[in-house]
């Protein structure tokens, strides 16, 4: 009898000692759910990014005008298919470093097969540019998961000449992509992360719709979303200064707007979208979801929302209350 009150003496004393650990660990592990850690891990990936050292590895341009994003109308269809694409250089499936134009450097990394005028591709540029597009990718999930891409193809330029006579683009213009074949054309310059994130969304999000294309509105609204994100306060003034127009009644027709509107048109497609993230980033998706599917505007925020968004005009007067309360809050991003 000693013997087995003794045995459950230590029974008790191990199942007491078993509780003690377990309540001592879960008052020292990290609070919240799965999704919570992975999203402070990204989140501390994003900050170790944004405070690497990546002054010197792209240096501004003498050209003043290359430090601020110049906002430009978009792309028409036949404009796109004039811009040289990647095949224009590269060979399918090829793992050759290939031949760049007379002036460009060429490197072949993970992501990326890069052109670079003037200046040699040095590890420090690619491990930048390489943690530009890692977070980003994990950032636009699930968009970029079905992303068909290998590799995608980035040329920077240090001349305007060069850049003009490449993409066909204006004196004003920054970047071009063409979304089909994963290219990216960008000027080097102060603004470069910002730009090179917006060109990234037309690829990845962009590229979620084809063969089809995004509303022009979802499309620019959403990669001005991401630009916004890693730029400072002084460079999204502009923001600041047209969401207090667009609250006091000055709005555009996103469908149609002419060129003396299209920052204001930026801006409103800007603050729509990060309205429709804001309430409900599944559900977003879910929308983007529908309009590849072919469904109209209305239908496609029917079926990801619920009512009252049932056509883009019930959209708008809902995210013009939400702007004009949010302003008259101090909140001046939309």
């Amino acid at each position: 009898m000693d013997i087995s009150k003794r045995l459950y003496s230590v029974v008790i004393l191990l199942a007491l000692a078993i509780c003690f650990i377990a309540v001592y660990e879960s008052i020292n592990l990290p609070k919240g759910n799965n999704d919570t850690q992975i999203s402070n891990i990204l989140q501390k990936a994003r900050e170790q990014v944004s405070n690497s050292k990546d002054k010197g590895i792209l240096s501004p341009l003498e050209d003043s005008q290359e430090g601020t994003y110049k906002f430009v109308m978009p792309l028409s269809q036949s404009e796109q298919e004039s811009i040289p694409t990647a095949k224009t250089f590269i060979k399918e499936e090829s793992l050759q470093i290939p031949q760049a134009p007379n002036g460009f450097f060429a490197k072949l990394t993970n992501n990326y097969v890069i052109f670079r005028e003037q200046f040699d591709i040095t590890k420090d540029l690619t491990d930048f540019i390489d943690n530009i597009h890692g977070n980003f990718v994990l950032d636009i999930i699930p968009f970029s998961l079905n992303s068909e891409f290998k590799r995608l193809f980035l040329m920077l330029f240090r001349t305007r000449k060069n850049f003009t006579k490449y993409t066909s683009r204006p004196e004003w213009s920054q970047a071009a992509t063409d979304v089909k074949s994963g290219s990216i054309y960008l000027m080097e310059g102060t603004s470069f992360k910002p730009v090179f994130i917006h060109e990234l969304t037309h690829i990845y999000f962009d590229g979620f719709f084809q063969p089809y294309e995004p509303p022009l509105w979802l499309s620019e609204g959403y990669a001005v979303y991401n630009q916004v994100k890693v730029q400072s306060e002084e460079e999204n003034g502009w923001i600041q200064k047209n969401v207090i127009t667009l609250s006091q009644k000055n709005y555009i027709n996103l469908e149609k707007y002419s060129e003396k509107e299209v920052e204001l048109w930026y801006a409103q497609a800007y603050s729509i979208v990060k309205f429709l993230l804001e309430k409900d980033k599944d559900s977003f998706y879910q929308f983007s979801k529908n309009l590849k599917s072919n469904m109209t505007i209305g239908k496609a925020l029917y079926r990801a929302y619920g009512m009252p968004f049932n056509t883009l005009k019930a959209l708008e007067y809902a995210w013009q209350a939400k702007i004009q309360q949010e302003v008259k809050k101090g909140n001046y991003y939309g």
